[in-house]
């Protein structure tokens, strides 16, 4: 432990136990920041060799003033722009680290986190360059988590990302068997956490296929957001559709590091949208496009069009009913400022 220099951020915490609260350390180069799709059991560096060091060490770690958040549902184009707000020196963007996940996952089994969330967030906040900013993007199962997250940063800012519903059913259809075979556990983590089982009738429960229970994680996710939305304040939170994103990545990207705070050149963010927006953001070796992925989105709609439709007329009878109108209309309600 005594290797560890918690003041520099190359010593990053891959990973967190609550219940023991110990953290798993390793010294990262940023070029691992950079090149790994995702912070977590994906990340480009050997998690075996990680060294251990109690939560307690990291008690007094001042939280950085210049952190903000990317937040976000499933399927929203997250990730393309986590990477486009990622510009050092000016900013590093912290794509779902692990702790973080671990962070929602001890909330989901009802654990307190409240001792370890402030340290976590202290760590991840650390400016990676003099004068440099850092937005984390925790993944979407730590939404449970958001609200103490933020608020162990009080003076930070979230932009959350979202999809509508036909984006949604149409991102399912994409996705192999296994990430649909997770599609029940998302739902029922995201209606755990919002409390939308309150609202939802008994037929709710009992969905006739994949599609349709998507529809419940989409509801529920869009209404843990409007949760999140109340309890830290409109002055904090904003909200952006994926659609947005991919009609005007710039414009987009401009607007969320206006609303974040992020001091990175104009010049910066146009050269990162014309770099990212040309390929996958999840695999960075192959091309790709906001034409390419309509395209795509076409061909589905056209192939699984019965099925899309039949979700779409099961979440009309048993799901949007019982919404929040501002769940169900959350971009245009939230929208940046």
């Amino acid at each position: 432990m005594d290797s560890i220099d918690l003041h520099d951020p190359h010593w990053f915490p891959v990973d967190l136990s609550v219940r023991e609260r110990r953290y798993a350390f390793l010294r990262l180069d940023e070029s691992v920041v950079e090149a790994s799709s995702f912070l977590d059991t994906r990340i480009g560096a050997p998690l075996s060799h990680a060294v251990p060091c109690p939560v307690e060490a990291a008690d007094d770690l001042p939280v950085s003033p210049r952190v903000g958040w990317l937040l976000h549902t499933s399927y929203c184009g997250s990730t393309l722009l986590a990477r486009v707000l990622h510009t050092p020196p000016y900013n590093t963007c912290l794509r779902e680290p692990l702790v973080l996940r671990r962070l929602g996952d001890a909330r989901h089994e009802s654990q307190q986190i409240d001792r370890v969330t402030g340290p976590t967030i202290a760590l991840l906040s650390r400016p990676w360059h003099a004068g440099g900013s850092v937005v984390i993007k925790p993944t979407h199962a730590a939404l449970n988590a958001a609200t103490q997250m933020m608020s162990a940063a009080p003076g930070s800012r979230a932009l959350l990302l979202t999809s509508s519903l036909d984006d949604f059913l149409v991102s399912n259809l994409k996705k192999s068997a296994e990430s649909q075979a997770k599609i029940p556990q998302l739902a029922e983590r995201a209606v755990q956490a919002s409390r939308f089982d309150l609202l939802l009738p008994a037929t709710a429960f009992d969905p006739p296929d994949m599609l349709c229970a998507a529809v419940i994680q989409w509801a529920a996710q869009r209404e843990l957001a409007r949760q999140i939305a109340a309890e830290v304040g409109s002055e904090r939170f904003r909200v952006a559709d994926m659609s947005m994103l991919l009609s005007d990545l710039q414009a987009t990207a401009l607007a969320a590091a206006r609303w974040l705070q992020l001091d990175i050149p104009e010049t910066e963010l146009r050269s990162r949208c014309m770099l990212e927006g040309g390929r996958n953001a999840k695999a960075t070796d192959a091309a790709y496009s906001a034409a390419q992925r309509a395209e795509d989105a076409r061909f589905l709609e056209r192939r699984f069009g019965a099925a899309i439709a039949r979700a779409k007329e099961w979440a009309e009878r048993h799901i949007l009913p019982h919404m929040h109108p501002q769940a169900i209309d959350a971009a245009s309600t939230w929208t940046m400022t």
